[in-house]
């Protein structure tokens, strides 16, 4: 499909082109990267960069500069960062483009992040949780204060958990609103609203305008300093619902980080009710996938492997181990991810070691979830859904270890 861009040296025809096809994989990414010889276009589909398309020398300078026609940047500068964003619609895909062009010694490199409006919002039920999980965070989402935090590092999906809870929460009679940077998804139903750094326009100034705004729930998407983070814990303690994340690899980091932006610990431990944090893994294709061996099953069974297999049963579906293959309708015998959790309800002793400035030496799930037989970590359901068929031993390694 886009050779023929490429044959006539065509550039809009071709941006629109690797779009379109980007859109169609449901890619996240768009790279345009300068080699020796011509331009290298890859799109990330599924957390992996995969090559599309490769343009020559000329055909690539030009698709960076129409990218910075649509996105209203200056075409003559080539020695600074640009970063900028423009929306187009894509036979029916409305797609709205954050763009970032970064100089090097072959040219500048670009990088175009897609969000497709067309797509829409994942219920909570759809996320990947266990059904005990699903309810523990349901629970905590009914609360008429406090804040629920979602970890992980980025590119672990913790945006799409917080619009699935976000959707769950809206209703006629809240008020929810958010404040993110920028807006990722419209919400029918809610004020977003974006900071403006240029103008003077910050996290925290938006934040405690919008505390004014007599606000039920609040989003803010993601504590970045210390000031954002003590006006949510305010937030979170008079009265409103916050949702928010941090980049950080476990939910014990969460609180790590906590301390080091140095925030009122009193009010962090009053506050904060639920951690959670989690990752995304591929999942395999249901066209081309085949059971794991009886050696690659044996090979499999580690002690951890049989503490789940004990405790989990069959959580997220029968028995069905199996392994990626490959065929034309996926990439690498992966298609589309699923979401891995652990949930961490803030107990009472560990919400006073948090109020002293100390942090809890693990999460102790026996007191968290007593009389429960779930799986408990991160890499605990991972082998769980690798034990259902849904994902492969080699991502779970890949993603968490």
């Amino acid at each position: 499909m886009l050779d023929v861009y490429v044959r006539t040296q065509d550039a809009p025809g071709l941006v629109d082109g690797c779009l379109l096809f980007a859109s169609r994989s449901q890619a996240s990414d768009l790279h345009v990267e300068p080699q020796t010889l011509g331009w290298q276009v890859r799109q990330r589909v599924d957390g992996l960069l995969q090559p599309l398309v490769f343009l020559p020398l000329a055909l690539g300078k030009a698709v960076i500069v129409r990218v910075k026609l649509l996105a209203k940047l200056d075409i003559g500068e080539q020695r600074k960062p640009q970063d900028g964003s423009f929306q187009t619609t894509i036979n029916q895909n409305q797609l709205d483009i954050r763009c970032s062009f970064l100089p090097g010694y072959l040219g500048e490199k670009l990088v175009m992040r897609i969000q497709n409006r067309s797509q829409g919002i994942l219920a909570l039920a759809d996320l990947g949780m266990s059904l005990r999980q699903l309810r523990v965070l349901q629970e905590h989402l009914q609360a008429p204060q406090g804040m629920v935090l979602v970890t992980g590092p980025t590119g672990a999906g913790k945006s799409i958990t917080l619009y699935a809870a976000l959707q769950n929460l809206l209703q006629p009679h809240l008020n929810v609103m958010s404040v993110e940077d920028p807006v990722e998804m419209v919400m029918l139903g809610m004020h977003q609203v974006a900071p403006a750094p240029n103008i003077g326009i910050t996290f925290s100034s938006v934040l405690r305008a919008l505390l004014r705004q007599d606000p039920d729930v609040i989003m803010l998407g993601e504590l970045r300093d210390a000031e954002s983070a003590d006006m949510a814990i305010k937030a979170a303690q008079t009265g409103h619902l916050l949702l928010t994340s941090m980049h950080t690899n476990t939910a014990l980091e969460a609180i790590s980080r906590c301390f080091g932006l140095g925030v009122d610990l009193q009010g962090l431990s009053y506050c904060l009710q639920l951690v959670i944090n989690q990752r995304l893994l591929r999942r395999l294709c249901d066209n081309c996938k085949k059971p794991l061996s009886k050696g690659q099953l044996d090979a499999a069974k580690s002690p951890i492997w049989h503490q789940v297999e004990a405790e989990c049963g069959d959580e997220f579906g029968p028995f069905a181990p199996a392994q990626a293959v490959g065929c034309s309708q996926c990439y690498g015998g992966y298609k589309g991810r699923l979401g891995v959790f652990e949930i961490w309800p803030i107990t009472a002793w560990q919400r006073a070691q948090i109020e002293q400035g100390q942090q809890p030496a693990k999460i102790e799930y026996a007191k968290c979830y007593q009389q429960t037989t779930i799986c408990h970590s991160i890499y605990e359901q991972g082998i769980a859904r690798v034990m259902a068929g849904h994902t492969g031993l080699d991502e779970l390694k890949r993603v968490l270890v």
